[in-house]
């Protein structure tokens, strides 16, 4: 809550202009908001009545870049949302982002003196929302526990687990880590933080008491067993991956991986590893965007495998004879869903919607160019597997032509 001193030079404000204002956290959570002034819009009177804005009110005012402001600024106004436009101007002390202070401005009609008048105002509030950013820093304590939990200092590792277990919150055996992300966050890491605090701390504590931490653009979630409590981790993940999306407006998009279980909590580190390896197997669009360790099969050691040693050349030569005996693709797909489907001739026709006649022609027609025997061990290991590496290295080369705009 804040103090007298900072609700009165609020009110003191809105009164001398005779608008509405708030001032919102940088996750734009309603901090006070003075009285109205009959310019209220349908965004402010259901923030107020519901002490927060909605995740698409917010993930809108957060699209707009209002963290990196050093200034006042205009949040347009949206028809769809019901919301009028605004002036936004950040309270900062030394740099830090401690609030967002908002006036109505439906009509843009303030003035160059009274906008001069709400930036004195933000100056003045800093000080005594400093207090108050402080206290919510010490509420995230458990973040650098958890974060030493599951870090690569043993040490640290068992310090982490000593102190949780003295509060209490120590993860069971059993245990296991999800990493929810938001790849290439870029300068839009500080909203995708504040978007995945939020998506992780909803609005009341978590009931299973799952340990969470935020550090830039990824968090970790640690939870105990179903059987000890930990209800449905995969459920969880994919709300918390839902209201990020809310969250982000369109800037960015989220996924997650989830780890097997750990056998103690200072083996957790494994899980969140695993759990990092299933959040690439997504963000490369391999796996849905909530993709679990024990689905990906080899997948797993070969998304581990540094991009620059997981190359074109480095594929088994029976993939090199396939792709050079088969320019259209076609037999690529056949042989992939015959070995998908572990050698069952009907299953993979059916996945590629022709008979099996057909089937059988293509796979002798691979024979015939190629000199592979698809029935042979060796081979179908050599084909599956190099075949599987060449979906990490399409899709990782796809997505750098993404981020650089080429895709």
């Amino acid at each position: 809550m804040l103090g007298d001193a900072a609700t009165t030079l609020i009110d003191r404000l809105a009164d001398e202009l005779s608008r509405s204002v708030v001032v919102d956290d940088p996750a734009v959570q309603v901090l006070y908001a003075s009285a109205h002034y009959g310019d209220a819009d349908e965004t402010r009177v259901a923030a107020v009545l519901n002490r927060g804005a909605e995740p698409r009110i917010r993930g809108y005012v957060l699209s707009q870049g209002v963290l990196t402001w050093t200034r006042a600024g205009i949040i347009p106004a949206s028809e769809e949302l019901g919301m009028h436009a605004r002036v936004c101007v950040p309270v900062r002390w030394e740099g830090r982002l401690l609030a967002l202070l908002m006036v109505m401005d439906a009509d843009g009609s303030l003035t160059t003196g009274e906008l001069g008048r709400i930036t004195e105002v933000a100056d003045r509030l800093a000080l005594p929302l400093l207090d108050l950013a402080r206290t919510a820093d010490a509420a995230h304590e458990d973040d650098r526990r958890v974060l030493d939990l599951v870090g690569d200092d043993p040490a640290a590792r068992s310090r982490a687990a000593a102190a949780l277990a003295g509060t209490g919150r120590a993860p069971r055996s059993g245990a296991v880590a999800a990493v929810v992300a938001v790849p290439g966050a870029g300068e839009d890491e500080e909203h995708a933080r504040i978007a995945l605090r939020t998506a992780l701390s909803g609005r009341r504590p978590d009931p299973c008491g799952w340990l969470t931490a935020v550090t830039g653009s990824a968090a970790v979630l640690l939870a105990d067993p179903p059987a000890a409590g930990g209800g449905d981790l995969p459920g969880r993940v994919h709300r918390v991956v839902e209201r990020v999306a809310e969250l982000a407006h369109g800037r960015f998009r989220c996924v997650a991986g989830i780890g097997g279980p750990a056998a103690a909590p200072e083996l957790l580190a494994g899980s969140v590893a695993q759990a990092r390896t299933a959040c690439t197997a997504a963000e490369l669009g391999l796996r849905p965007p909530v993709a679990r360790w024990s689905e990906l099969g080899a997948l797993g050691p070969l998304l581990a495998v540094p991009p620059d040693h997981l190359t074109e050349e480095t594929l088994p030569a029976e993939v090199h004879r396939l792709r050079a005996a088969d320019p259209d693709g076609r037999l690529v797909a056949t042989v992939r869903a015959y070995l998908d489907e572990a050698g069952n001739g009907p299953a993979a026709a059916a996945r590629l919607h022709i008979h099996r006649t057909s089937l059988y022609y293509r796979l002798d027609r691979v024979t015939r160019l190629t000199g592979l025997d698809v029935s042979d061990g060796a081979t179908r290991l050599a084909l599956h597997l190099g075949l599987t590496a060449l979906d990490v290295i399409e899709a990782r080369a796809h997505l750098r032509q993404s981020e650089h705009g080429t895709a």
